[in-house]
């Protein structure tokens, strides 16, 4: 069964724009919003087990130069 979440991202200095382009790049990444409001960006992903879920968050968007924050809710339904 797919797992999906939306993660919510704060982006350090000017690097909203890089951070949103890199992230769309991103295998398993559905939809990207650049908003404004107490985060910079919200991502919606899917994939296919809990555990490449937290490679996602982990090792593919926290690793992105300019990603200060990640606050990831999972979808229930």
């Amino acid at each position: 069964m797919a797992q999906g979440a939306f993660i919510f991202i704060n982006v350090t200095g000017d690097h909203t724009r890089s951070v949103h382009t890199t992230i769309k790049r991103i295998e398993g990444v559905k939809s990207v919003y650049t908003v404004t409001g107490a985060y910079d960006i919200i991502v919606q992903v899917e994939t296919e087990t809990f555990q490449s879920l937290g490679e996602l968050i982990l090792s593919k968007i926290r690793a992105i130069d300019g990603v200060n924050q990640t606050v990831t809710c999972l979808i229930l339904n």
